[in-house]
């Protein structure tokens, strides 16, 4: 399974002093194209498993693979580690450094030694696969919070990692944001990239997701596929989560599966099950 994987955590765990423990036994394996959505409350561990999987934390104990290669931390390793796997922060202002949008994106391949030219033809690239291309001269500054998430995500695609660790993206974006941000994932992920969400949104994470996993203190309380796992009410109260609003009413309706995971699918599979009770 392991040779199989873009990535794999194998009984990883942090502690932040003795005995308290952020993350705890953690396996995970993650295969190119995977969408897969970290859930749990806050404190559940979820930044903290991101900050480990980019190797920007170092585990306590059990180890991590890169395309079935432990990762291993010398400067060498690291730096092959980071390549193969991106972080995006839940504040994007935390990695935006340059005065401009391509100069932003254009600074990682310029501090991997590529040249000026080069670099910025990988920035016009990574911009346009974001769709905001028409951002390239604007001031960091001056951007939406929306945008600066977007301008981040692809100071991340221009070093091309095989795996995007993506931490609560859609915190703070309106609807047609959300929307925007899902359309790209969905693009990344058909292309190969494996795309691991941390977030507090059970409809998103329902919606988008190929397999979530559930934390709670550090481990993972259920870990597949997105029906399955969110139909459980007890499980996701002792979670403190909610389940999906489209999950629960399906569920609700009594209807046959397969359950509907957006609402033009909810749309059509309601009205067939109204027709079908119908008198």
């Amino acid at each position: 399974m392991v040779n199989r994987a873009v990535l794999a955590a194998r009984s990883l765990s942090y502690a932040y002093a003795p005995g308290q423990w952020a993350v705890r036994n953690v396996e995970l394996t993650v295969a190119a194209g995977a969408r897969i959505a970290l859930l749990g409350a806050n404190g559940a561990g979820k930044s903290t498993l991101l900050l480990l999987l980019s190797g920007a934390e170092h585990a306590c104990h059990g180890d991590l693979f890169l395309h079935g290669e432990k990762a291993e931390r010398t400067r060498e390793g690291l730096r092959r580690w980071r390549q193969h796997a991106g972080l995006l922060l839940q504040d994007p202002e935390d990695q935006l450094l340059a005065p401009t949008v391509e100069q932003d994106v254009a600074f990682g391949p310029l501090q991997a030694g590529v040249e000026e030219a080069q670099a910025r033809r990988l920035a016009e690239q990574a911009l346009a696969k974001m769709a905001i291309s028409h951002l390239a001269t604007r001031p960091v500054h001056e951007l939406s919070l929306g945008e600066k998430k977007r301008v981040a995500l692809a100071g991340l695609l221009v070093q091309a990692p095989s795996v995007l660790l993506l931490d609560e993206p859609t915190a703070g974006l309106d609807p047609e944001g959300v929307r925007a941000l899902r359309e790209t994932l969905d693009t990344l992920a058909a292309a190969g990239a494996a795309i691991i969400l941390a977030t507090h949104d059970v409809d998103f994470a329902y919606e988008w997701a190929s397999e979530v996993c559930v934390l709670f203190q550090g481990s993972i309380l259920a870990q597949g596929e997105p029906a399955r796992i969110l139909a459980d009410r007890e499980m996701l109260t002792h979670a403190c989560l909610e389940p999906p609003l489209l999950l629960e009413a399906a569920l609700a309706m009594g209807g046959p599966p397969p359950l509907p995971r957006s609402r033009t699918q909810f749309r059509a599979w309601a009205q067939g099950a109204v027709r079908r009770i119908a008198p």
